[in-house]
């Protein structure tokens, strides 16, 4: 089948083994694929989403449908009590510099019980200098 590209008789049955030995795992993951494409598309009619939710907005949030309705769709798909979503966040360290900002305040202390943070707050939380950032708004980290 794939002498033409120059792969070997043997090369290609390696392949077909190797594809038939993970169907099982395939089919797991297509089974789990389709669960959760079921859950999304639950919620989305669970909450009557329409064109209407995908309107522009004036930006402030106040009475942002749309938005209101798509942190009810994350909250309920992802088994949550409640949801932040926006676009606006571009990674992991957005969210969570936002977050942190929006929590702490001059004079607190913040606490990871766990480990040191993800080495990407090192600036954000002061344990590598940067102006911009909280060193500067928070006296204790």
């Amino acid at each position: 089948m794939y002498k033409e590209f120059g792969i070997s008789k043997e090369l290609e049955d390696l392949a077909i083994r190797s594809e038939q030995s993970l169907k099982p795992q395939f089919e797991k993951i297509e089974k789990i694929a389709l669960e959760n494409s079921s859950k999304v598309l639950l919620a989305f009619q669970k909450n009557k989403v329409s064109d209407m939710h995908f309107g522009t907005s004036t930006g402030y949030g106040e009475g942002d449908v749309g938005r209101d309705t798509i942190e009810k769709i994350f909250a309920e798909v992802l088994g949550a009590e409640d949801a932040l979503v926006r676009n606006q966040f571009i990674s992991g360290t957005h969210a969570l510099t936002v977050s942190l900002f929006g929590l702490l305040r001059p004079g607190d202390t913040m606490l990871a019980i766990s480990d040191k943070p993800y080495d990407t707050l090192d600036e954000v939380i002061g344990i590598r200098e940067n102006r911009k950032f909280t060193k500067s708004f928070w006296n204790k980290l």
